[in-house]
């Protein structure tokens, strides 16, 4: 009977995944460094060290490997936003509060920080800022989904959704100022900032009773 030695090789459908995944990596790391516009079919291929005939395989026409990419960050975005959450089960304000420390944390690392860079890139590039509009509802989506786990039926309230964004939305404000260095002396710390996201959540919920 023969021996086999040496690794086993991969199958077709683990290689072709894990070049489809290298692509879309790379499709990635072309809009945050060059831009949707200059984001090209060619130039994906070369950072994935693909023939552009490979990638197109994969992913015929630009507009499709774009939205894939787009996809992909979004899918990772949402699926560490809900690995980041312990379910505590601690008293509701302690809950809340650790949500939001999560979150915090989760929104300096990737795929979440790149999402950011996606929106600030957006707002200069008209084409991008269509295009990661699938990202941002995803995203919103999924915070949502893992708020109604911390504060169950209390979410469906009036207002819940419109603190939960005010909350996103200041974190990835404070993050994004805090990355031009002209303006990172302008930002406080994060204890000043949570206890401000607390505060307002105080104010909320003291309102639902």
């Amino acid at each position: 009977m023969p021996v086999t030695t040496g690794k086993p090789k991969r199958s077709r459908a683990v290689q072709r995944e894990d070049t489809r995944i290298a692509i879309l990596d790379a499709t990635i790391a072309s809009l945050i460094e060059d831009g949707h516009a200059a984001t090209t079919t060619r130039g994906v291929a070369e950072r994935a060290g693909l023939s552009q005939g490979a990638l197109q395989h994969h992913y015929p026409t630009r507009a499709g490997l774009i939205d894939a990419a787009i996809r992909r960050l979004a899918d990772q975005s949402a699926q560490a936003v809900v690995e980041s959450y312990s379910g505590t089960t601690g008293p509701e304000r302690e809950r809340v509060a650790e949500l939001v420390d999560d979150f915090w944390g989760l929104a300096q690392v990737a795929p979440l920080s790149v999402g950011f860079e996606f929106l600030a890139a957006a707002r200069t590039d008209p084409e991008m800022a269509a295009t990661v509009a699938h990202l941002v509802e995803h995203i919103e989506a999924t915070i949502f989904t893992v708020a109604r786990q911390v504060l169950g039926e209390l979410a469906d309230r009036p207002g819940a959704r419109d603190w939960m964004r005010l909350t996103v939305i200041t974190i990835a404000g404070v993050l994004l100022t805090a990355s031009v260095p002209a303006a990172a002396t302008l930002v406080p710390d994060w204890s000043t900032v949570r206890r401000h996201i607390m505060t307002s959540f105080d104010s909320w919920r003291a309102g639902q009773h």
